[in-house]
């Protein structure tokens, strides 16, 4: 069977639904394989969806997004060309029962907001609108795509019959009430599909998170995927400070909640568990740094004297200008006044608030979406780093954003990325030092050092990182022995080193369960030894 006269080859049908059945196919041109989806007798709306798909995936660029690459009509029906996923549907993985690694689930969950964030960045915002487990596809690298585009539309598209093609249990109450959908109603899906994959034992705070996504008004829950993401890269990296990172991810859902309206469970959290002008202060800073709650801030700082707290007129002019409240104000401007007063006003009468203030303006400047945006927060952290004095608190958690601070730069900007990872490597190897005999710091700090040097391809700088933590902890489940194996294949390494390290990651207690343990099998089993294997 031929689809577009002789140019594709149907090898096999990849499945069907609804209106529609998708093949997999070969070129017979350019000798590749895509995944054709035919569209069969429809009536108007559906084809309204099927042309919203072609919009939407014919300006995608993006890893996590199923890539358009031709559109064609036959006999009355249409059929769009597109990437063939390989490896299986997130919900096939959910229905076969087992918990997900932690690891993983972060993993996803960035990935995740990652794409849905790039879909909602677009112009205009691209709302999808049926985000389920059964559109994502897993590959057998381990990483997920977005597929199925049938119900997604421009935000300004406001058409009630589209609910048609949305799934009731992971679609927002506003959708299944109203029949529209925005920004919002895509995070209350992205919290159904966290809470699907995190399982009955969550990970620490992971439940907090995907209540305030999946909130019943749209108003109180995340304004952005991108605020799910971070708040789930503080979750995941608490460790030892989990008690105070819980506390404030708690004391932001309880803005967001509580009965009644935001200004009267602002009122009751201060009433009740702030008493007293310093706490809520330190709450204050808890929602602007960790969550970015710019809402929940406000109304910590309502009751905060001026006279006592002047900062927080500068708090609340950066969050306005950030969150996108108003649109007169310059965030470069606004951060400088702010530097400026922390400097002058604060710093000599009380260093630890200073101190405070100054991380919050590191975390403004990340997010202001300025060019220069990373050389001014790392340029903040050194200022900490040297006013901390023997702080070593302060210090530690200063170190800590440098690293994060430098990858991000070194990531956006191939010609920084050699001088910021290495950099960020300093950066660890110093608080690895500081951390002593602390194993679980000692593996998570080698395996991003690994995965640094790897991007930067000196391979065999990161191929003796892997080697020197299994020998220090041998068959230890935090090890990416998955992410050593993979390196090795790569390089085209001897079959028989690839061989005794197969072993080794057998011995793993619990690898078998990884959902990318099949996968790494057949790959290390059919290795030859071929290099960019």
């Amino acid at each position: 069977m031929y689809l577009c006269g002789k140019r594709y080859r149907v090898i096999r049908k990849l499945g069907e639904g609804g209106f529609s059945k998708v093949y997999l196919v070969e070129d017979q041109v350019l000798k590749n394989t895509w995944a054709v989806k035919e569209i069969g007798e429809c009536d108007e709306v559906s084809y309204s969806a099927v042309r919203a798909e072609i919009s939407v995936l014919s300006k995608v660029s993006h890893p996590g997004i199923v890539r358009i690459t031709d559109v064609f009509s036959s006999n009355g029906r249409i059929y769009i060309v597109m990437d063939h996923i390989r490896g299986r549907n997130l919900n096939e993985i959910l229905k076969a029962g087992g918990k997900l690694p932690g690891k993983l689930v972060f993993a996803w969950g960035k990935e995740l907001c990652e794409a849905v964030a790039y879909l909602h960045s677009m112009d205009p915002p691209v709302i999808i609108r049926d985000l389920k487990p059964q559109n994502i596809m897993v590959r057998p690298d381990g990483h997920i795509v977005l597929i199925d585009f049938g119900a997604a539309s421009p935000e300004h598209n406001k058409e009630p019959e589209r609910i048609s093609f949305a799934t009731k249990k992971w679609a927002a109450p506003e959708q299944i009430k109203k029949g529209t959908a925005d920004k919002r109603s895509d995070i209350y899906s992205l919290g159904k599909v966290l809470e699907a994959i995190s399982g009955k034992d969550k990970p620490l705070g992971m439940g907090l998170v995907i209540k305030r996504c999946t909130l019943t008004d749209p108003r109180l829950r995340y304004r952005s995927a991108y605020g799910v993401m971070r708040d789930l890269a503080i979750i995941r990296n608490i460790g030892k400070i989990a008690a105070g990172a819980v506390i404030l991810l708690t004391a932001a859902v309880l803005l967001t909640c509580g009965g009644g309206s935001k200004a009267a469970a602002g009122q009751d959290a201060l009433s009740t568990e702030d008493s007293g002008n310093r706490k809520s202060y330190e709450q204050a800073l808890g929602c602007f740094y960790d969550l970015q709650d710019y809402d929940g801030m406000a109304l910590y700082l309502e009751g905060l004297s001026k006279e006592e707290y002047p900062e927080k007129d500068y708090y609340l002019e950066v969050s306005e200008i950030l969150s996108g409240e108003r649109d007169d104000g310059n965030i470069s401007d606004a951060i400088e006044r702010f530097e400026e007063f922390n400097e002058s006003d604060i710093f000599q009468k009380d260093r630890e608030r200073y101190i405070k203030n100054a991380f919050c303006i590191v975390k403004a400047w990340l997010s202001s979406g300025t060019e220069d945006r990373y050389d001014r927060a790392y340029s903040g952290i050194l200022k900490i780093m040297d006013r901390c004095g023997e702080e070593g608190t302060y210090k530690r958690d200063a170190k800590k954003l440098a690293v994060n601070i430098l990858i991000l730069k070194g990531r956006e900007n191939e010609n920084d990325r050699s001088t910021a990872y290495h950099e960020a490597i300093e950066y660890m190897e110093k608080l690895l030092a500081e951390a002593g005999d602390d194993k679980e710091e000692y593996i998570a700090r080698k395996m991003d050092e690994a995965a640094l040097y790897s991007e930067l391809k000196e391979y065999e700088k990161a191929l003796e990182i892997y080697a020197d933590a299994e020998t220090k902890y041998p068959a230890d489940p935090a090890i990416s022995y998955f992410a050593h194996l993979s390196l090795l294949m790569q390089t085209g390494a001897p079959k028989a080193e690839v061989e005794e390290l197969w072993e080794k990651t057998e011995e793993v207690e619990g690898i078998k369960e990884d959902v990318s343990y099949a996968v790494m099998k057949e790959r290390a089993e059919g290795y030859h030894g071929d290099k960019n294997y």
